[in-house]
């Protein structure tokens, strides 16, 4: 009786599960979209990427494209449960970490909330968010991305031997990735959350993490000749109701772990808006050093409910810790020559 019980109210939460999965991305065929005053398509608002869907898929899927509604409700589920499992309190009587361990920041982290949801894409829910390889990962050249991190490694610098070979991110010099969006991140925070404003000859898209300001021109050619900084050198043009945006001209020093770059970096983001509430959001990544061939990554943008908005990111990490990550390798390397 028990067993029947338990079976019968997990067919319960699971009918409850899909009914709410259903609201999402509803997207009317017949929806128009809002013009500015100047005649362009309004993406005006502030947008955020609320979906667990990660960007490679998982090796053991194959080339199983998307979750069944079933599926999904099972993965909510199974993430519900680790959300509440992380707001639990943490032991104060807990003791040191043992001699050597690697210490994170879970306690602070488990107080950022975590996204539980997966968020289809025209319909589907899709297992990654790259859908133009078979099996939903980077194409890769090389088993080991050559971005300008493992080519300071291969030169035989090692990892703390100065701040050359240490994330920009570190220095609140950028955004983990590229850009706003680009590389999603395990948990909730502001990285998931931009802003667009637009104008005539301009549209402006801010990331709210770091602070992240880009003015795209429109219908405007590249800087030539070309340099590289953070975030790229933007230009943008519209298809329709679809704002297409290239940039190129990255900082080598952007690379992330999680989508190495080099300086031939190129991206062509799409943003078309389906409904009111929500945007598909598209990017072409070509980086012919560490990719084999381009490569497509796709997810739905959600409009941010009225009562939210976008804080100044106040990153101050980089006065002090990188000098203090630094001068702990010294400290090292100085025990480990007395030790000799």
């Amino acid at each position: 009786m028990r067993n029947l019980a338990s079976s019968a109210k997990s067919i319960v939460v699971l009918s409850i599960l899909l009914a709410g999965l259903a609201s999402y991305s509803q997207s009317n065929p017949d929806y128009e979209v809002p013009m500015t005053e100047y005649g362009h398509p309004d993406l005006q608002g502030l947008w955020s990427d609320r979906s667990r869907t990660p960007l490679e898929r998982p090796g053991n899927l194959g080339s199983k494209r998307a979750y069944t509604e079933q599926e999904i409700a099972e993965l909510v589920q199974s993430a519900e449960r680790g959300a509440e499992r992380a707001s639990q309190p943490i032991d104060p009587n807990r003791g040191a970490p043992p001699l050597g361990e690697t210490i994170t920041n879970q306690p602070d982290a488990n107080f950022n909330g975590f996204i539980t949801d997966y968020i289809p894409v025209n319909g589907e829910y899709l297992t990654s968010r790259i859908v133009s390889t078979e099996n939903g990962r980077l194409p890769f050249r090389d088993s080991v991305p050559m971005d300008i991190f493992a080519k300071r490694r291969a030169a035989g610098f090692e990892e703390f031997d100065g701040p050359e070979n240490r994330p920009a991110n570190e220095r609140c010099l950028g955004i983990p990735g590229q850009l706003p969006l680009v590389v999603p991140l395990p948990i909730d925070g502001p990285w998931r959350n931009m802003q667009i404003v637009q104008n005539r000859d301009y549209v402006l898209i801010y990331g709210e993490y770091h602070v992240t300001a880009r003015v795209v021109r429109l219908n405007g050619n590249h800087h030539e000749p070309a340099y590289p900084k953070f975030y790229g050198d933007s230009i943008g043009y519209w298809e329709g109701s679809t704002l297409v945006v290239h940039t190129k001209s990255f900082k080598p020093d952007q690379s992330d772990r999680r989508m190495p770059s080099s300086t031939a970096l190129e991206i062509i983001e799409r943003f078309t808006p389906v409904s009111e509430s929500e945007m598909v959001f598209e990017y072409e990544i070509t980086d012919p050093e560490i990719y084999l061939e381009p490569f497509t990554v796709r997810l739905t943008l959600q409009r941010m409910p009225a009562d939210q908005k976008l804080y100044e990111s106040g990153c101050h990490e980089g006065n002090y810790s990188l000098p203090s990550i630094l001068a702990g390798a010294r400290r090292q390397e100085a025990d480990a020559r007395a030790n000799r």
